[in-house]
């Protein structure tokens, strides 16, 4: 892999390469792997024709900013792919120190990027999330404490992926642990731990690859839920919103129909087995043994505003 890639670096014009290609198409295709790859290609140059180990100087250097100004101009979920495919390139090429070097750089900008505005939209998010919890936290009837160290010690990498595709991450959470138990492994009946009947992940153990797959793979697969479900939404039925930070009673409640089982009844999308999203949650299921996908979520929010 490191020699194609030099081979590609000495036989392109790198000038066009940076000034023509590079910037203009990763705006237009901000989460096309090929933009990685020849972005990779044009900086790995410039280290390997560098007379000074690590050291970037001159029109160089320019180039190695522009790089950073280009990864600036990302979606939050370009951001993403493009930190954690040069994660995998540092793997491949850390026997390198110079090409290492280089690709650490730009990884961990493009990290800083994406956490900074994951930062901000916490934040922000802070006044409608607290708002929302005093609402609705009052009917959790439930007195067994929530498994919190088991649904969170993976946080941070839920938190990501559900940032970069715009998604909360307590219902991510919330769903992990109703269909799993958080369980960090692959239930013997090959759906993984969001049961994803239509995904064949195998059984047993599981690696953090996997783990992140399945987490987007679920993502993808509640949004394909949503967009469908919206796309025949009327003024009867209304959109299903949610968002990394804004939700609301009827979108949570009814995913979680449409999750599982669901129904169209009065004015919004309904449950046909309640109890999967509402058990401890008021008086009628307040016998439960373990938390509806509503009371978890809400429980997860708490955490989340504790933990900012």
């Amino acid at each position: 892999m490191m020699q194609i890639c030099k081979n590609l670096a000495f036989n392109v014009d790198i000038h066009t390469l940076l000034d023509r290609f590079i910037l203009n198409s990763f705006i237009k295709m901000k989460n096309k792997i090929q933009v990685l790859i020849f972005s990779l290609v044009a900086v790995f140059w410039l280290v390997w024709v560098s007379d000074a180990a690590y050291k970037l100087t001159g029109d160089a250097l320019q180039k190695f900013n522009a790089q950073k100004v280009t990864i600036s101009q990302a979606s939050n979920n370009g951001l993403w792919s493009y930190y954690t495919q040069l994660a995998k390139w540092y793997n491949i090429l850390e026997n390198d120190d110079r090409l290492a070097t280089i690709s650490s750089w730009l990884r961990d900008y493009a990290y800083s990027q994406f956490d900074s505005r994951k930062k901000i939209a916490k934040q922000q998010a802070v006044a409608d999330k607290t708002e929302f919890l005093d609402e609705y936290r009052s009917n959790i009837m439930m007195e067994e404490e929530f498994p919190f160290d088991k649904c969170t010690w993976r946080y941070n990498t839920i938190d990501n992926i559900s940032f970069a595709n715009d998604f909360p991450t307590a219902l991510t959470l919330a769903i992990w642990y109703r269909e799993s138990g958080c369980g960090y492994y692959l239930p013997s009946n090959w759906d993984g731990p969001f049961q994803i009947v239509s995904k064949d992940y195998g059984n047993g153990e599981i690696t953090e690859e996997i783990f992140k797959q399945t987490i987007q793979d679920f993502i993808d697969f509640a949004k394909n839920k949503i967009d469908n479900y919206n796309n025949k939404a009327n003024e009867e039925f209304p959109e299903i919103k949610l968002s990394y930070t804004w939700f609301d009673y009827t979108g949570v409640v009814s995913f979680a129909a449409l999750y599982n089982w669901w129904t169209r009844t009065g004015w919004m999308v309904q449950p046909n087995a309640p109890k999967y999203v509402f058990d401890g949650y008021g008086e009628k299921y307040a016998n439960a043994k373990k938390y509806g996908l509503f009371p978890a979520f809400l429980k997860l929010i708490s955490w989340e505003l504790n933990n900012i």
